[in-house]
């Protein structure tokens, strides 16, 4: 059977300042605006109809986190898996245009998912702008209640294949259908840490380094490697509050197949930078909820 989740889907944020929110990725990341409605502004960095939606709000907050899925029955046997586990079902309509089947609903341990059938695609030029960093929305890292009964729903319910963990399952990282290292990322708390894109090459995230000095702002961390996925990263906080990490390079586990890494309590500072650095105070409380 193919998998239940092919891919990253989009993220749903909440946002008082629909215009500032949408502004900032477009100058931050080179993200272009491929919708925009009364209480709503769609972004992508590719061909996707969206990867983030700002919706108008008068609290900020994640509406929802998509996952890709192929088609839809793969989502209805989402939602039928979701329904018997108990979760709350809070839509079963996307919340883009454009795409045909969703089911969104509040995990028992916090976060809120849609899952849904693919964006559509749409025909653009070739581009060769350098303003242009991101790629591809690639993954989010959320926080949940419970670690090892999420890594208990991750693998069995939305049947997403665990990469890397620490040895109690306190973090774990989760991939989809596409390979990539991970999709979903998962830690102790509540609130969503960061979504995280992925740029064309480490000169991107210099890039991004530059656009935020322009703007009177900086990083918040970076730039560094991560131990699970391997990738190379930077963080940055939006003008929504929200954490965005652009990084380059994740490991693609269906080209190099292994069994999932175990980090060892004597490991785990490799976790967060295996160059050694390690994330402000202020890096882990930060941190935005999601909301109905």
């Amino acid at each position: 059977m193919h998998s239940l989740i092919a891919q990253m889907g989009y993220i749903v944020i909440a946002t008082p300042d629909l215009e500032a929110a949408a502004e900032d990725l477009v100058d931050i990341l080179g993200l272009r605006i491929s919708g925009r409605f009364d209480d709503r502004i769609l972004l992508s960095s590719n061909s996707r109809s969206c990867e983030v939606a700002f919706v108008h709000s008068h609290y900020r907050g994640i509406r929802a986190v998509g996952l890709e899925a192929p088609d839809v029955a793969a989502v209805d046997e989402i939602a039928r898996r979701v329904t018997s586990e108990g979760c709350t079902i809070l839509d079963d309509k996307p919340s883009i245009p454009r795409v045909k089947r969703a089911v969104r609903f509040r995990s028992l341990f916090g976060p809120i998912l849609e899952v849904h059938t693919p964006v559509a695609r749409e025909s653009l030029k070739p581009m060769n702008d350098p303003g242009v960093h991101a790629r591809r929305l690639d993954h989010v890292n959320i926080r949940v209640s419970d670690p090892h009964a999420f890594h208990e729903f991750t693998t069995k319910v939305l049947g997403m294949r665990l990469s890397d963990r620490t040895d109690d399952y306190s973090r774990a990282w989760y991939r989809a259908g596409d390979g990539f290292h991970h999709t979903i990322a998962a830690g102790p708390g509540e609130g969503l840490h960061h979504y995280g894109f992925d740029a064309y090459s480490i000169l991107d995230l210099a890039a991004v380094a530059d656009g935020l000095v322009l703007k009177g702002r900086s990083l918040l961390w970076g730039v560094g490697r991560h131990g699970p996925g391997n990738n190379i990263f930077s963080y940055y906080i939006d003008t929504n509050d929200t954490v965005v990490e652009t990084s380059f390079g994740m490991e693609r586990l269906d080209e190099n197949p292994r069994d999932a890494g175990v980090w060892t309590d004597s490991a785990l500072a490799r976790v967060f930078d295996v160059w050694g650095s390690t994330p402000p105070s202020h890096y882990s409380s930060a941190l935005t909820p999601f909301v109905v």
